[in-house]
């Protein structure tokens, strides 16, 4: 099924969300070629994803419920990942800032402060979660 949605469809699935089109209405829209607009509305109707309308010599394409539903957890798959790395960035800052509001320790009357060591977990989760994020928003 991941295969099944690359961007391309998705962005075909949520332009069908307001109305049907054709498959030249939606390859000017997307500025995808009327072939690979075709070829992708075939495999989303082979999904059960959209469904063909012919209104005489027009083939229209509209998305089904089932459709639907797949735009919206692509939507959520998106804000979670970009939330989740907002927050973990933000934890991340406040966790560094807190680490040099500390006092410095006294060592033979000299200050000395700690080097910062250990592995920020909370950055890695955010770049992760970042980088997941950009990829289900650009692939193709």
């Amino acid at each position: 099924m991941i295969d099944l949605l690359t961007s391309t469809r998705v962005q075909i699935l949520s332009k069908l969300i307001e109305r049907p089109y054709t498959a030249s209405e939606i390859a000017k829209i997307t500025g995808y070629s009327k072939t690979t607009v075709s070829y992708h509305l075939s495999k989303l109707n082979e999904a059960g994803l959209v469904e063909r309308l012919e209104r005489g010599k027009w083939v229209y394409y509209k998305i089904t419920p089932k459709g639907e539903r797949r735009v919206k957890v692509e939507a959520a798959i998106s804000l979670a990942s970009l939330a989740g790395a907002v927050i973990s960035a933000a934890i991340s800052a406040l966790k560094y800032a807190l680490k040099f509001a500390e006092k410095p320790l006294m060592v033979a009357e000299r200050t000395y402060t700690p080097p910062a060591t250990g592995i920020n977990l909370e950055l890695i989760v955010a770049l992760i979660l970042i980088s997941i994020f950009v990829y289900l928003k650009f692939r193709k």
